[in-house]
């Protein structure tokens, strides 16, 4: 595909939030930056980039979905940080339904390039049959390193000074570090597995046991909060929720709750303290709100617990 030809693309009228920048990269690669700061979103990239593929990288606050195609099958529930490689003739359909900031940076990998540099990539042959059925998008987490290559990529061309201003050469480098990196990740194909079933690179993986430990050491302090966590690992809540989903099948915290409670339940096994003393120490300060947590864990208000683990002794 042709410079023209390709910003024909990336600047179709019909799209509601056209591109902040289309360039073409020494190195043949064509890559484009979406930012949007609305009340809702619907961007549908059209489906006019010829037989190659397209490589998106997403981040966001808010709400959103995606979809490969014409949208019908239904929208998949996406999550920040995020690489999604489709193939180019499909439409790519963003949409949300609520105030969201949006950030993506889309690479063209053409055909002939895929020839040249792709075929013997090992890995890249694996993503050619998971791209095989219609709609479907093979998708990738993204570290905190690459989360800092793609906001230095989306910095390109702001109106700042040249010392901060990110170079087209920069910029190259940044994405073929991404590309790199979705080549090198464990994918999965949402024709088949939804985005938030598992977690997909080692930097998720250590950040989910890093978060885990800080939990299990602070959970009981009248300090804790899911706030103080976001600070300590320079995490989004979206992204938590979505690591503790994939690997807990609840949130963060539903996740905290549950530790919480498990420890009440030990607490009131050893018959020490009343069961207002334990739901101090545990991080409630309502009586009220940690017997509703305890029922709903258990089916049981703490007091019949109480009552026999009593009858047992």
């Amino acid at each position: 595909m042709t410079m023209k030809s390709l910003n024909a693309a990336f600047n179709d009228p019909e799209v509601a939030h056209p591109p902040r920048f289309t360039e073409k990269l020494p190195v043949g690669l064509g890559i484009s930056c979406w930012s949007a700061s609305a009340d809702h979103l619907d961007l549908s990239i059209p489906a006019n980039m010829g037989n190659g593929l397209l490589l998106t990288f997403i981040n966001y606050k808010g709400d959103l979905q995606i979809a490969s195609g014409d949208g019908n099958n239904g929208l998949q529930q996406a999550s920040p940080g995020l690489g999604l490689l489709t193939r180019a003739a499909q439409p790519l359909l963003f949409r949300s339904f609520t105030p969201i900031q949006f950030s993506a940076v889309m690479l063209y990998i053409s055909a002939e390039w895929i020839d040249v540099f792709l075929k013997v990539n090992p890995n890249f042959i694996k993503i050619e049959q998971a791209l095989e059925g219609e709609g479907s998008i093979v998708t990738c987490r993204l570290g905190r390193r690459q989360l800092t290559l793609f906001s230095s990529i989306t910095g390109h061309g702001r109106q700042r000074s040249d010392e901060e201003t990110t170079g087209l050469l920069e910029v190259q480098n940044h994405a073929l570090s991404l590309l790199e990196h979705f080549l090198c990740s464990r994918h999965r194909n949402l024709a088949s597995v939804n985005t938030a079933t598992g977690i997909d690179n080692e930097d998720d993986l250590s950040l989910i046991r890093e978060v885990e430990s800080y939990i299990s050491e602070y959970y009981c302090s009248d300090t804790f909060t899911v706030d103080s966590i976001l600070k300590k690992t320079y995490t989004s809540y979206h992204k938590l929720n979505f690591l503790f989903k994939s690997t807990h099948g609840m949130t963060i915290s539903e996740y905290i709750r549950n530790k919480r409670i498990e420890k009440s339940r030990e607490m009131i096994a050893d018959n020490v303290k009343s069961i207002s003393q334990i739901a101090y120490e545990i991080g409630y300060s309502s009586i009220s709100n940690y017997i509703l947590a305890f029922k709903k864990i258990y089916r049981i208000t703490p007091g019949k617990y109480k009552k026999q683990m009593d009858n047992l002794a």
